[in-house]
C-alpha cells in the first residue's frame, strides 16, 4: 500500500545523530556525559532501537548545534545553519532567497505522485503485551491491519502497553515477534506468557535454574525509593512460556 509523502512522518534520526555526532568530534561517551545519560542509551538511538525522551531530544539538538526536527530527519536542510547563511547576505539577496524559497513551497505543495511504499502488518486486536503490570494473552484470531514503512519478518505483531520499558519501547507501538522459545542472552527483549495468571509481558528476559526472571528498562522509583517497576519472577512449577523475541517495534503510521 502506498500513502502520499505529505501524510508520512519521514525520519532518519539514527543516522542523523551518528553523523553529527562525528562532526562535532564526540565520542558516544563523551557526548552522552554531556547529555547526562548512559553512552548504552546512546548507542541504542544510534542502532535505531531506541528513541530519545523529548528531554533528551532537545538536549541533543542544542548541542549538536540543530534543531529538533533536522535531528529527527523531518528536515533535510538544518535551518540553524541556514538561518546564519541567509542572515549574511545582502539585503536583495534575502529577498531573491526568500522568493525562491516560496516558488520551491508552491512547486512542493502541488506535488500529488509522491509516494513511499507502506507494508502492512496484521495485529492482535484482543490483546495486548504489557510493559507493565501484565495483560492477557491468547490464541485470538481477531486482527487489525496497521501500516509502517519497513517490511519485517514476523510470526506475531501485538500491541505493547505500559511505561515500564521506556525509554526503548512505548505504550501504543507494535511489537513485532519472532516465535522462539528460547532465548539468545541474557536479558533479550522477548515476549512471556505467563500462563499461570494469564497474563504476557514485554520484557528484558533471563533463565535461571527455578524460573524466568522478567526485568524492566525503566528505573523510575516512588517518594519512597521502590521502584515502579519491579523485576518479576516465574517459576517453572507454573510453566511459564516465552511466546519469542521482539525483532521491532513502531508506531503506526496511518492512512489519513
Amino acid at each position: 500500500m502506498n500513502f502520499k509523502k505529505e501524510n508520512y512522518l519521514m525520519a532518519n534520526f539514527s543516522e542523523r545523530l551518528k553523523e553529527l555526532r562525528k562532526e562535532k568530534g564526540f565520542t558516544q561517551k563523551e557526548l552522552a556525559k554531556r547529555i547526562g545519560f548512559s553512552y548504552q542509551n546512546l548507542q541504542k538511538y544510534e542502532k535505531g532501537t531506541a528513541r530519545p525522551l523529548n528531554k533528551n531530544l532537545v538536549k541533543l539538538s542544542k548541542i549538536l548545534g540543530v534543531s529538533t526536527s533536522y535531528l529527527l530527519g523531518e528536515e533535510k536542510t538544518n535551518t540553524s545553519e541556514l538561518d546564519k547563511i541567509v542572515s549574511q547576505l545582502h539585503e536583495s539577496r534575502q529577498d531573491n532567497t526568500l522568493a525562491y524559497a516560496k516558488r520551491q513551497l508552491v512547486e512542493q505543495n502541488e506535488e500529488s505522485n509522491d509516494i513511499i511504499q507502506m507494508f502492512p502488518y496484521e495485529v492482535e486486536e484482543e490483546q495486548a503485551l504489557s510493559a507493565g503490570l501484565g495483560e492477557g494473552y491468547t490464541d485470538s484470531s481477531n486482527k487489525e491491519t496497521v501500516y509502517w514503512d519497513r517490511e519485517i519478518a514476523y510470526d506475531y505483531a501485538v500491541f505493547i502497553k505500559g511505561k515500564s520499558m521506556e525509554p526503548d519501547f512505548y505504550s501504543g507501538e507494535v511489537a513485532l515477534i519472532k516465535k522462539q522459545d528460547t532465548i539468545d542472552y541474557p536479558g533479550q527483549v522477548c515476549a512471556v506468557d505467563d500462563t499461570e495468571r494469564g497474563k504476557a509481558y514485554l520484557k528484558c528476559v533471563s533463565v535461571i535454574d527455578n524460573g524466568i526472571w522478567l526485568q524492566s528498562l525503566n528505573d523510575t522509583k516512588d517518594e519512597d525509593g521502590n521502584k515502579l517497576y519491579p523485576d518479576i519472577f516465574l517459576p517453572f512449577e507454573d510453566n511459564p512460556r516465552i511466546i519469542g523475541v521482539v525483532k521491532e517495534h513502531f508506531f503506526p503510521i496511518q492512512n489519513k
